[in-house]
């Protein structure tokens, strides 16, 4: 008999809960039992050796993608990168998820499955009892250098999103900040973007540059571009109506953070419809 000790019998009984649904559960339920204060024990017969090996490596390769992973990925943030807050720690943690998710993190992995049925043997043929966390820090050392991996481009993505709410912020300030050089802007965005006054006048290249606030475009040479942002802010229209069919455009989705109930959104249609 093989005893699997856990870090808690809440741990020990979900790993029960994965073999219970497991194709081979109900053949070979009856030889792992939980046992308060101890965790599990597996009876060992050479008679289904092969499929309980089989069951075992399936459910511990399960239990460390869906129950341990999260854990691992805060301790990485933790010991490796000394982050603290739990709201950075969250965050960095689900982008590092879902960076994992979308490259089918049980492919990435499958790796890590034919360790885990080579280490379960060696434990199990020689009915050596042990830890399920000792079994995987030492066992999948590969695994978790591979989840170091990922936590370092999920801290990269983060403070690049963190970098562009800061510039949103910054921007957004300078709007509210600014008096309105005209009640209403109408901005087409149809193959570029052009310029419309409240009467949807087109306003030409040289009016929009005259218009254009140079102090800002020096002082935030890094943050405004000068064909469309850096005209929009030193108007600052009191209202901005913009006309697009591609919503998801990334300058579309920056204009709209920053001028919020300022801005209404419609397609391109509705601009000719609109316009006299």
């Amino acid at each position: 008999m093989v005893r699997i000790h856990f870090q808690s019998e809440t741990e020990a009984l979900k790993l029960l809960e994965y073999v219970s649904v497991h194709p081979l559960g109900t053949e070979l339920n009856e030889y792992i039992h939980f046992q308060p204060e101890s965790g599990l024990f597996v009876t060992i017969k050479d008679t289904y050796m092969k499929k309980l090996l089989f069951l075992l490596s399936d459910v511990f390769y399960n239990f460390l993608l869906e129950e341990k992973l999260l854990s691992w990925l805060e301790t990485i943030l933790r010991q490796k990168f000394f982050y603290r807050e739990r709201e950075e720690i969250d965050a960095i943690i689900e982008i590092a998820s879902s960076i994992i998710e979308g490259e089918q993190k049980h492919i990435v992995f499958k790796a890590e499955k034919k360790i885990i049925q080579e280490g379960l043997q060696f434990f199990l043929a020689d009915k050596i009892s042990f830890s399920f966390d000792s079994f995987a820090t030492f066992r999948l050392k590969s695994f978790y250098d591979s989840l170091v991996v990922y936590v370092e481009s999920a801290i990269d993505e983060y403070k690049l999103e963190q970098d562009y709410q800061n510039f949103i912020q910054t921007l957004r300030d300078l709007l509210y900040e600014r008096e309105s050089e005209m009640e209403v802007v109408h901005l087409l965005h149809d193959n570029g973007f052009r310029f419309f006054d409240e009467n949807f006048k087109e306003l030409d290249k040289y009016e929009i540059f005259k218009m254009i606030d140079k102090k800002l475009l020096v002082e935030n040479r890094m943050y405004i571009d000068s064909k469309v942002l850096a005209p929009l802010i030193s108007i600052a229209p009191k209202r901005l109506n913009l006309y697009t069919d591609e919503t998801d455009d990334d300058l579309i989705q920056t204009i709209t953070k920053i001028f919020e109930e300022k801005s209404v959104i419609m397609p391109v249609l509705s601009f000719f419809i609109r316009r006299p």
